[in-house]
């Protein structure tokens, strides 16, 4: 038998946080009490779960006990299962919080809160929103080599092992396990492309290791696709669609002033969710819940109908008719007279899943697995609202815990908790598919702010010294695609590639501070430039000539020869100016393909003597060739007195 009187340990990672209840030990013990469900009608039995993680076997001396009795003083045996004993204990019959205490020798353990009651004093279960993100950045190079595995090994890898494979393939195993479980599913357009490439083309990493068609990682890859779209079909999961290459458009938007790069990337992932998954998108996720309000005609004309925001971030500064975040909102831009609808998510208890989740043991997981369905079912029961919202990563809080694998287990536990909360009547689980088609916005906000869920753009632009020199690459290479544009146009094949070029290098994964990624983001930029740098380098000012003997204070006339070695005729702007305070003077001309032609502008002088004239070709307000031309200027003469 063991006896232990030694006092406990509580143990912290060095992580954001541990979890919400942390490892209580006693030498090489822990030990949790459970209850089957954390929402108890009254007078119900239930069943208390004693979990027992370490190592070792023998006997050990417990004391089960309430807040009015002693509900089991007795030992237990150690070693042989994770649940070392089961206790039967009837529900208080007032509805209420209650707590049950585990005691080892003097030292209470664990102290379980657990709720009573009785769904018929409600009518209909609020909604509880789950929505999972997953996402990884388009990570191959411009040949096509995949530079970064992710998209794949979280897919067919053994990270989550024994309790499952990887978390993509995962998510999805739990939706085939658990069907009551409904949620919302971002499956972004740069993961699954990543995933239909390996299945039918084949990929190869940069290490030289391959997929091929029809190998084993590719029947994974494919059936988890299928088990995704499976779990479309049945109604269990909405898919959302998102920005192709994951930017933070709000910024792009609003800062940058890159709208037509986010509602292209936009109209390309409606199009990728169709095409690999065969789905019509009616929601979107926001990346990094960059938003403007911008953002909103460019979902409204791609079709989208929803997106998910922050409680704390947006729609505390927002303004119009508000009430509570826990409803779904029109987003109405007045000018445009276009609307989406916004959902909320609630920040603190997306961020207690996405964070809180380094688990010690299996029983560890699984206490913590309770209490997070304790939370939600106890804010869910308190909001003023009809709709509960969490939103996060769907991967990276399983892969970055302290020991993944035991983030598969707490999933797994923490979705049977919400089930015998839905089997409650405490609340519904839902996806926003179904939320959107039954619960209607009535309210309408005019005004949401550019910002993100971190309420900051500061890890994307100011965490890190060279952000800023990159981000006047980016505007540099966006100004020259637009002048290109502007000198023939319209687009062409040259612009398109550099425009897809650019959507690779603004992807927010390689911007985050801590995964900052500069040679991707310039590799993916010297791209763009390739194809625009050469396109307009063919039109040059091949000289300027100037006829008559050029006076000061009269008008002049400067010849400019600009050759279009381009194949397409081009229209743009000569720009003529001098030191003199007015001397400027412009002029629009087209040139057609593969020729010369001269240019004459006028412009009048104030200097005397040996003048510079700046002589440049502008397009769309950039300069893609200059010229410096010295001209003597002599002084005029008066006209002869009558």
């Amino acid at each position: 038998m063991l006896r232990v009187r030694l006092k406990a340990e509580t143990h912290y990672s060095s992580g954001i946080d541990m979890s919400l209840i942390p490892p209580r030990k006693i030498r090489d013990i822990e030990a949790y009490l459970i209850l089957n469900k954390p929402v108890l009608k009254p007078g119900e039995e239930a069943k208390i779960h004693v979990l027992v993680s370490g190592s070792g076997e023998g006997r050990m001396h417990i004391m089960v006990y309430d807040d009015e009795k002693t509900i089991f003083n007795g030992d237990i045996a150690i070693g042989g299962s994770l649940i070392a004993g089961i206790i039967p204990y009837d529900a208080p019959s007032s509805p209420g919080v209650y707590k049950v205490y585990l005691k080892i020798g003097d030292i209470v353990v664990d102290e379980l809160t657990y709720m009573v009651y009785d769904a018929g004093e409600k009518s209909k279960p609020k909604n509880l929103a789950l929505v999972w993100h997953h996402h990884q950045a388009p990570n191959y190079l411009p040949n096509g080599v995949i530079h970064g595995p992710w998209a794949f090994i979280y897919t067919y890898g053994s990270s989550l092992k024994p309790y499952g494979d990887a978390p993509y393939r995962y998510h999805a195993q739990m939706l085939q396990k658990h069907r009551d479980y409904h949620a919302t599913y971002n499956l972004s357009p740069s993961l699954i492309k990543q995933w239909d490439t390996a299945v039918k083309r084949g990929v190869v990493f940069a290490t030289g290791e391959r997929i091929d068609p029809g190998s084993e990682k590719a029947k994974l890859i494919e059936e988890t696709m299928n088990m995704y779209k499976d779990a479309y079909k049945r109604g269990q999961i909405d898919v959302l669609t998102s920005i192709y290459a994951h930017t933070i458009g709000g910024f792009l938007v609003d800062v940058l002033g890159l709208s037509d790069i986010v509602r292209d990337e936009v109209k390309y992932g409606v199009s990728v969710t169709r095409e690999v998954l065969g789905i019509t998108p009616l929601g979107a996720w926001t990346p990094e819940m960059a938003f403007s309000m911008e953002m909103i005609d460019v979902y409204y004309d791609n079709g989208i109908e929803y997106t998910i925001l922050d409680d704390k971030c947006h729609f505390e500064m927002a303004e119009g008719e508000k009430t509570t975040s826990y409803e779904p909102y029109v987003a109405l831009n007045k000018e445009s007279g276009k609307h989406i609808v916004v959902y909320f998510r609630d920040h603190e208890l997306s961020d207690v899943l996405s964070f809180k989740n380094n688990f010690t043991s299996e029983a560890h997981a699984w206490r913590n697995a309770y209490e997070v369905s304790l939370l939600i079912a106890r804010k869910i029961m308190g909001i003023p609202g009809r709709i509960l919202t969490l939103a996060l990563d769907g991967e990276n809080w399983m892969v970055f815990a302290g020991n993944p694998p035991l983030t598969a287990l707490y999933f797994d536990k923490l979705l049977l908790f919400l089930e015998s909360l839905s089997d409650e009547g405490v609340l519904r689980l839902v996806n926003l598919r179904e939320v959107y088609e039954e619960l209607p916005a009535t309210r309408i906000l005019m005004k949401i702010p550019t910002n993100t869920w971190l309420c900051t753009f500061r890890k994307w632009r100011g965490e890190k010294e060279e952000h800023e020199e990159y981000w006047l690459k980016v505007v540099d290479t966006y100004m020259k695609i637009r002048a290109y544009e502007s000198l023939i146009k319209g687009r062409d094949p040259y612009s398109e590639k550099a425009r897809w070029a650019l959507w690779h290098a603004l992807d927010s994964d390689y911007w985050w501070a801590e995964f900052w990624s500069p040679k991707i983001i310039e590799t993916w930029l010297n791209e763009s430039l390739r194809y625009i740098d050469e396109r307009l380098n063919g039109i040059q000012i091949k000289d300027v000539k100037i006829p008559g003997k050029p006076m000061s204070n009269t008008p002049l006339t400067l010849i400019v020869e600009v050759m279009n070695t381009l194949e397409t005729p081009v229209k743009a702007v000569v720009k003529v100016s001098c030191p003199s305070r007015n001397c400027v003077s412009e002029k629009e001309f087209e040139a057609p393909g593969r020729t010369s032609v001269s240019i004459p502008v006028e412009i009048t002088v104030g200097e005397v003597g040996l003048v510079p004239f700046s002589v440049v070709i502008q397009s769309d307000s950039y300069i893609i060739s200059s010229f410096i031309k010295e001209i003597e200027i002599y002084p005029s003469m008066p006209l002869n007195p009558r």
